[in-house]
C-alpha cells in the first residue's frame, strides 16, 4: 500500500512539474524559436507570460506499457505565480497536492482505508530539485532543455478548426522524459500535452475550461489536515 502511494505521489509530482514549467515559461521560448505556418510563438508566449495565474480543469490518462492499461482521472489545476500549485483529482479516487511556497502537502483522503487519511509534508524546496522546477528560478531556460522536433497543423475539436502540434524533446535528461507533445488552439492556448517516458509509458492531460489571470484566493494554496490524519514529513 506505502509503494502504491509513493508510486502515485512521484507520478503526480512529475506532472504538475511539467505543467508549471510549461506554463511558466515554454513563451519565452517559443520567443526564440518562431517557426512553422502561419502559428505565431509570439501571441503563445503573449498568451501565457502576461497571466500571473491559470486554472483549468483536466482529464488524465495515465497508460502503464508494463500492465498495458490505462487509468483515467479527472481533476482541477490551479497555478499561481511564483510557485504557488493546487492540482486537485476529483475521481475517481480523491486526493490533493498543495504549494504554498514553503511547504508542499500531498492529501489522500482514503489512503489508510475507511476514511482515513494520510498527508505527506515535505518542503517546497523539493520543487526547485527537480529538472523541470529548475526552469522557474531562471537558472535552467526551457530553450536548454527542450528542442522542437516537430511542428505542424492538426484538426481541432470544432469544424474548420486548426490547431499546432508541436513536438518537443529534451536535449538533456530530464527524469525519464523521452517527448512532449503539445497542441494549442487558434486562441493560443494549450489545449493537450503528452508525455511519453523511455520506457513506453504515456500520460495524456487534455485541458479544458482554461482561464488565464484568474484571481485566484491565497487559500486555495494553504492545507490544513483533517482531523484523525497521519502525518508523515519527508
Amino acid at each position: 500500500m506505502g509503494t502504491k502511494r509513493k508510486n502515485c505521489y512521484s507520478e503526480n509530482m512529475k506532472i504538475l512539474f511539467l505543467l508549471i514549467s510549461l506554463f511558466m515559461m515554454y513563451p519565452a521560448y517559443a520567443a526564440k524559436r518562431k517557426k512553422g505556418g502561419g502559428f505565431s510563438l509570439a501571441k503563445l508566449q503573449k498568451s501565457y507570460k502576461s497571466s500571473a495565474s491559470l486554472e483549468a480543469d483536466f482529464l488524465q490518462e495515465v497508460y502503464q506499457a508494463s500492465l498495458g492499461r490505462t487509468k483515467t482521472s479527472k481533476g482541477s489545476i490551479k497555478l499561481s505565480k511564483p510557485n504557488f500549485a493546487r492540482w486537485e483529482i476529483y475521481e475517481p479516487e480523491a486526493s490533493v497536492m498543495v504549494s504554498n511556497g514553503h511547504k508542499l502537502s500531498y492529501y489522500t483522503p482514503d489512503a489508510r482505508g475507511k476514511g482515513k487519511g494520510q498527508v505527506i509534508e515535505r518542503k517546497a524546496t523539493e520543487l526547485e530539485r527537480q529538472p523541470l522546477f529548475r526552469i522557474l528560478t531562471g537558472s535552467a531556460p526551457l530553450d536548454h532543455e527542450f528542442k522542437i522536433e516537430k511542428n505542424t497543423e492538426v484538426a481541432g475539436t470544432e469544424p474548420d478548426e486548426k490547431w499546432t502540434e508541436l513536438v518537443l524533446k529534451p536535449q538533456k535528461k530530464i527524469s525519464d522524459i523521452a517527448t512532449v507533445q503539445l497542441k494549442v488552439d487558434s486562441k493560443y492556448l494549450i489545449r493537450e500535452m503528452i508525455t511519453e517516458s523511455d520506457t513506453g509509458n504515456k500520460t495524456k492531460i487534455t485541458l479544458q475550461n482554461q482561464v488565464l489571470g484568474a484571481k485566484l484566493p491565497p487559500a486555495l494554496f494553504e492545507f490544513k489536515p483533517p482531523a484523525d490524519t497521519e502525518v508523515l514529513q519527508n
